[in-house]
């Protein structure tokens, strides 16, 4: 009875880690609506969330400090490099992106980041891909190119589609590259840990590249809603589903809560419709729907190698 509790509860955070983890981009283009740059909403995020993951540091430093200190220089330094890739350079890019184009096609390019962790995984570590894993990247990228729809007849920079849609892609690369660092680096460090000290040293760097482009004072001009969605970002879709996905795998395994991921998708084209006004076309829903499908195949093929 427990352990049918426990798996019942590890559904539900599942469930509700991806549905909050979807709402970023919407939190971003309504912020966007009262004329924020990029930088500035990433330093607010970053700002309201690193007390949380200050005091998350603070809470096991004594349990984990004999430990850290053992911990190899080099692993340190891929430990900068992989927090300036995933939690700088990703989040960068990502909102970027999110200045050119609508939170549901975002959301779809972005999904595909399992299918960049097993080329990857194939490409510099030679591990072996199935024939089912070979599949389901192809219906993946088959509907990449319905999400693109017409746009594929002029592909541009110039395009503000294309300038957003690459930048997103650019995002889930780096953002693969992060994860793919992650399975030998959480070993050193610990899960908690990790995440914690990683998002301390992005806030950093962001903060050094705000200071270097924009002024501070700036920073205080907008209207009061801006803030709330930073703050709504920073928590409702950044730390709470950080910890509460993390119990789920604990629960369910990693297979199952990849499964229950795909769930994202589908909430932010829902919320981006109900909130934005963002209409996909029916090609795109279709594409949507094969990106999906193939990176949910993908992303369980992967765990169940492990």
């Amino acid at each position: 009875m427990i352990e049918n509790k426990q798996q019942s509860l590890g559904i539900v955070f599942a469930l509700v880690g991806s549905l909050l983890f979807s709402t970023k981009a919407i939190f971003v283009k309504l912020s966007y609506q009262h004329q924020i740059d990029s930088i500035s909403l990433l330093l607010l995020r970053m700002i309201f969330a690193l007390p949380f993951y200050l005091f998350m540091i603070f809470r096991v430093v004594g349990q984990k400090w004999q430990s850290w200190i053992s911990v190899k220089r080099k692993y340190w330094l891929a430990l900068l490099v992989a927090a300036a890739m995933g939690y700088y350079l990703s989040s960068l890019l990502d909102f970027l992106g999110l200045q050119y184009i609508g939170a549901s096609v975002e959301r779809l390019i972005l999904f595909i980041y399992p299918t960049f962790i097993a080329m990857i995984s194939f490409f510099v570590f030679r591990e072996k891909v199935t024939w089912l894993q070979a599949g389901a990247l192809a219906l993946s990228y088959v509907g990449l190119l319905f999400v693109f729809g017409n746009n594929l007849e002029s592909i541009s920079f110039d395009s503000h589609f294309w300038r957003g849609s690459f930048l997103i892609l650019g995002c889930a690369l780096t953002f693969a590259v992060f994860l793919v660092m992650n399975q030998w680096l959480i070993p050193k460090f610990g899960a908690t840990s990790f995440t914690s000290i990683s998002m301390a040293v992005a806030c950093l760097i962001v903060i050094i590249h705000f200071l270097i482009s924009q002024r501070i004072s700036g920073l205080f001009n907008y209207p009061p809603i801006v803030y709330i969605y930073a703050l709504a970002m920073a928590t409702v879709a950044t730390v709470i589903p950080s910890y509460i996905v993390n119990y789920a795998i604990q629960r369910i395994g990693a297979t199952r809560s990849a499964i229950l991921a795909s769930v994202g998708p589908i909430s932010t084209v829902s919320l981006a419709y109900l909130l934005l006004g963002e209409r996909l076309l029916p090609a795109q829903l279709i594409g949507g729907i094969l990106v999906v499908a193939g990176v949910t195949i993908v992303s369980v093929e992967m765990k169940r190698k492990k």
